[in-house]
């Protein structure tokens, strides 16, 4: 143990030897501020799905954290990479063996009339080491802590793409419910409207091939219900697979799509976003390990110095082992180097540093799509919010079209022809506005993502 403080002071002195390249963060253009938006030092709050002001939505997400598969399988990979670690950095220390060993022998002599037996009693304790003169072992350890480092990166990328999906499917949930209820309430207007026109034939008033469109009307209607119904299941089971759950047992309690918040997330600046997007943090984690691989590579290609130490003692009677006279020391150093390989090295090292450039044009596209994700949501959400007014309006008018040729074909001032198309027009403009809102809501949702959601990582 006496010798450990020797070889960490040595390992200390010859550091500055180190090889190879040294880690920089590649040059990126970044924006002063958004072209859809202005830029403003906010960013979402951690649990930014509370801004949509649904509890029902909260106790889903927390669910979701807590118990998605994705989400632990993330965790574990995590915690692989952290035992990565401490193999790699276990080669910026020394080892220490103890081995015991006792042996007894018979030996013949030359007559054959006599034999002899000696007994061989030993206790070692070993120590090695390898001078880390050009950092190969340090650029390995340093590898595996930037592979750590992107391994909680990519699981904050998880649990961001869990919650955005998990947000997503309950806005989907919740808008197939109002559009079912939309083609019911339509159904019963129609249906109603049925009894008024067959009213009507009896009286002289209308003929059968008015009877015939409106029981048309009633089973075109009729038939745009059962799709919506899959579609609802298919939502509520994918919802149940994200919560960690099976389907079958899940039926939960849907929040009317119109009594969700609209939020709009701040956007930040446009600089914050190299530090709050996980997987760009990922990307320059991956292109960090590449580089220290690199140096390996070219640490590789130098003499390699090895240190053993070796203390014990040796004795033919058990009890003596111990003596004065009984101990053994042995200390070696082994200076060794590759001389011809078949270019082995040679192409690892070219590899290495291929895969830094590769990985610094990976890195760069990744922020550049990163910046577009905020401008494409910072969009949507704008004209989202101009569409739904734009439905919004449409929806009054359609109701207010309906009003007036239902009263003018009583009044026979209209034909009925007016009516199934004020009919038509309505379902339609209330379907397409519960859309409007589902995509408003989707371009918030997006726009969260795009910000990194509200991780901060911890300095």
């Amino acid at each position: 143990m006496r010798l450990r403080p020797f070889f960490l002071a040595l390992a200390t002195l010859l550091s500055g030897c180190a090889v190879g390249p040294a880690y920089e963060r590649p040059p990126v253009e970044t924006p002063s501020s958004w072209q859809s938006g202005t830029a403003e030092d906010r960013w979402p709050a951690p649990r930014w799905w509370r801004d949509f002001g649904d509890p029902t939505l909260d106790a889903l997400e927390e669910t979701a954290l807590a118990q998605n598969h994705d989400l632990r399988a993330a965790v574990e990979r995590v915690a692989e990479a952290r035992a990565l670690l401490q193999v790699a950095a276990a080669g910026l220390y020394p080892s220490l063996d103890a081995s015991a060993a006792s042996s007894r022998q018979k030996s013949s002599g030359s007559n054959g009339n006599s034999s002899s037996i000696s007994n061989r009693h030993q206790a070692l304790l070993s120590a090695s080491y390898e001078l880390d003169l050009f950092g190969y072992n340090r650029a390995q350890a340093e590898a595996a802590a930037a592979r750590l480092q992107g391994s909680e990166f990519d699981q904050r990328t998880v649990e961001l793409g869990v919650t955005a999906l998990t947000a997503n499917t309950w806005f989907t949930l919740s808008a197939l419910e109002a559009r079912l209820a939309v083609a019911r309430e339509s159904l019963d207007t129609a249906r109603a409207m049925l009894g008024v026109v067959q009213a009507q034939r009896q009286a002289g008033m209308a003929t059968d091939l008015q009877v015939a469109q409106q029981e048309l009307e009633i089973a075109t209607i009729e038939a745009s219900i059962p799709p919506l119904q899959t579609q609802r299941t298919q939502a509520a089971n994918a919802l149940a697979l994200l919560l960690g759950r099976p389907p079958e047992d899940f039926a939960p309690q849907v929040t009317p799509i119109a009594q969700l918040r609209l939020p709009s997330p701040p956007a930040g600046l446009p600089s914050g976003l190299l530090e709050r997007r996980p997987d760009v943090r990922s990307a320059e984690a991956a292109l960090q390990a590449a580089t220290a691989d690199a140096r390996a590579a070219t640490a590789a290609l130098y003499p390699r110095l090895d240190l053993t130490a070796q203390g014990g003692g040796a004795s033919s009677a058990l009890h003596q082992i111990l003596d004065p006279g009984s101990r053994l020391f042995t200390l070696a150093a082994t200076l060794s180097v590759t001389l011809f390989d078949g270019g082995r090295l040679r192409g690892e090292l070219a590899y290495s540093e291929a895969r830094v450039r590769e990985l610094a044009q990976t890195y760069q596209q990744t922020l550049l799509s990163a910046f577009g994700d905020v401008e494409n949501a910072l969009s949507a959400q704008r004209n989202g919010d101009e569409a739904l007014a734009a439905q919004r309006r449409a929806v009054d008018q359609a109701q207010r079209a309906l009003r007036i040729a239902t009263l003018q074909y009583q009044q026979g001032m209209a034909l009925y022809l007016d009516v199934l198309t004020a009919q038509r027009s309505l379902l339609g403009a209330r379907d397409a506005e519960v859309q409007a809102r589902l995509t408003r809501l989707n371009a918030a949702l997006s726009l969260y993502q795009a910000l990194g959601g509200g991780w901060e990582e911890v300095p």
